[in-house]
């Protein structure tokens, strides 16, 4: 009757649990660098691709990482969002957007203004 129990709890605890985007690593942000880095440099410094790619007619590029998940529904979740553009030479320009990204005020990103990620 236990294990019963508690095998049924955990297919509701599991079933709970929703994740959506790709999870990335922001370990190495500091090493995109403005005017060097490619689309493809930055995707595997961050171990994942963007989720969207938004080419402009101009030849620039808005990539968007993103990584969403959930505990029960809703009720506890984590969410991360990084957007860079890329200029028409496909090398890296600045952080557009950042969401719960830690310590993106030591690159410039002040959570308002877009700025190049600085290398130290």
């Amino acid at each position: 009757m236990y294990r019963a129990l508690s095998v049924l709890s955990i297919a509701f605890a599991l079933a709970a649990c929703s994740t959506a985007g790709r999870n990335f690593d922001t370990s190495s942000l500091y090493l995109i660098t403005p005017g060097q880095t490619t689309l493809q440099q930055a995707s595997a410094l961050m171990h994942a691709d963007p989720v969207d790619v938004y080419r402009q007619s101009d030849g620039s590029v808005l990539a968007r990482w993103a990584y969403k998940s959930t505990l029960a529904t809703d009720a506890v979740y984590f969410n991360r969002e990084l957007w860079l553009s890329f200029g028409p030479d496909g090398r890296y320009e600045r952080v557009v957007n950042a969401i719960n990204i830690p310590r993106m005020n030591q690159y410039g990103y002040d959570g308002e203004h877009a700025a190049p990620v600085r290398s130290f």
